[in-house]
């Protein structure tokens, strides 16, 4: 028995890759702009102003997936998952209306969402600004203009004084970089105004104004910080950064890519790098640089949203994290694909997983890992084209749901805390039965314009699999 014993315990352990301590947490996010209806917000007019893709050509876009009126459908299926943290944020506009009035009714309804988070055994994590200024704000000229600061701090106190007891972390800016350029250089976010490049330099006697956009918000950083840890010491507030892995194929773009990755990476977290409990941050993938773009590489594989998989590039980046905070704690705040047909996501989420693993193994601190996202939703200027769903929805059949097989892989790992060899090998061999076939594709050659219907695009024969 005790021959026969060891072997069992030798077979189970021999087919397990990794584990998480029963401490690291599990989620998914969404954001206001992407899931909310009844929100007549700056994306609601970029959108009927066509100047969102995949947004005119759909059902009822405005409706976006009716979180803010039916939240226990997307609650339901994330207590259904087996999450143990939910990401969501507020929507400034929603909330304050004008310069210091506030909606109470929307305070209230956003505070009882949060409850029904929390009713379901979720932690939350909410986030302050999530790539939407109030219309108010915007035409005094959103993070162009120096009175922001004072509005954004004083709204994100009165936020954090409402809602304090019910919320574990909290995230002051998505992805600053990624929105203080769409919105203040290249024009895909509102207010849509594309500006030349010289909006994104620094050059210590010359800033330009997407630069001071994001000194802006992190001075807005700093006092948030500041006035919440003198009134809440204990409170958690960290940001959610946009880390892409940045490179390039020839030696000319390998170079450029060191100065377009120390930018968009780096920047702002050295402005609040003292102001912060945790470092968030999203990672979608590989950047590939090509001149002063993003090349959409024929020998890479791609999301449908034009994000090059890259596995690795989360570990290396971790590590960096690791060498330039090495006393901050890691939180991936999003990480996810878009991918309708179902057939990359799980190997996706399981690789992006065992970099986690990897790097934990390596004394790094992770707190936890949001997957992006639950539900098919709304993906900023590019619309309803990428599907980032671990449930698909119908927008002509009532925003109906249907989980994708992706679904119970992550319930699977969720509820087991481990990831298995066979889990691994099964996820990959669904990649390779579809290589050479094709599925939707939503970027346009450049790498960032975004298209109103998909077109074909093959799955190559490439192994991006994690090496372990």
């Amino acid at each position: 028995m005790l021959i026969l014993s060891l072997l069992l315990s030798f077979t189970v352990s021999a087919q397990t890759l990794a584990t998480f301590p029963d401490t690291f947490l599990f989620g998914v996010a969404n954001a206001p702009g992407h899931v909310e209806d009844h929100l007549d917000d700056v994306w609601m007019e970029f959108g009927n102003g066509d100047k969102i893709r995949a947004f005119k050509n759909q059902a009822t876009p405005e409706a976006r997936l009716e979180f803010w009126t039916k939240p226990e459908i997307e609650l339901d299926l994330a207590q259904k998952l087996g999450v143990t943290v939910f990401r969501l944020g507020v929507d400034w506009g929603r909330l304050q209306t004008a310069p210091e009035t506030y909606d109470l009714e929307a305070l209230k309804r956003y505070q009882q969402i949060i409850k029904m988070i929390r009713d379901r055994k979720m932690k939350v994590m909410l986030t302050l600004f999530h790539f939407t200024v109030p219309k108010w704000i915007q035409a005094q000229g959103g993070w162009e203009s120096e009175t922001t600061i004072h509005h954004f701090t004083h709204f994100s106190q009165k936020v954090i004084t409402e809602f304090h007891p019910l919320v574990d972390y909290w995230i002051t800016f998505n992805e600053p970089q990624i929105f203080a350029t769409m919105a203040y250089t290249a024009g895909f976010f509102p207010p849509g105004e594309k500006k030349s490049f010289l909006s994104m330099l620094d050059l210590g006697f010359y800033k330009g104004s997407t630069i001071k956009a994001l000194e802006r918000m992190s001075i807005s950083h700093h006092q948030i910080y500041d006035w919440a840890h003198k009134i809440y010491p204990q409170i958690q507030i960290g940001i959610s950064q946009h880390m892409g892995f940045h490179s390039g194929k020839s030696f000319i773009n390998k170079f450029l890519s060191k100065f377009t990755g120390e930018f968009m990476n780096w920047f702002f977290p050295n402005l609040v790098k003292n102001k912060m409990d945790f470092f968030g941050f999203n990672y979608y993938g590989a950047e590939w640089i090509k001149g002063t773009g993003v090349d959409i590489d024929p020998d890479e594989e791609y999301s449908e949203a034009g994000r090059a998989l890259y596995p690795e590039g989360l570990y290396l980046i971790m590590k960096e994290i690791k060498q330039r905070y090495p006393t901050l704690p890691q939180f991936i705040t999003e990480n996810g694909i878009s991918d309708d047909t179902d057939w990359l996501r799980p190997s996706y989420l399981l690789e992006h997983l065992l970099a986690i693993a990897k790097a934990q193994k390596e004394d790094i601190k992770v707190l936890g890992y949001i997957f992006w996202t639950l539900t098919d939703n709304m993906e900023w200027s590019d619309g309803y084209c990428p599907k980032f769903g671990l449930v698909s929805v119908d927008r002509k059949n009532n925003l109906s749901r249907d989980i994708r097989p992706s679904f119970y892989l992550y319930q699977k790992i969720i509820k087991e805390k481990e990831i298995t060899i066979t889990e691994r090998m099964s996820s990959w061999a669904l990649v390779e039965t579809h290589m050479g076939e094709d599925r939707p594709f939503c970027r346009a050659e450049d790498g960032m314009t975004g298209l109103d219907e998909p077109v074909k695009r093959k799955i190559i024969k490439k192994d991006w699999k994690l090496k372990l």
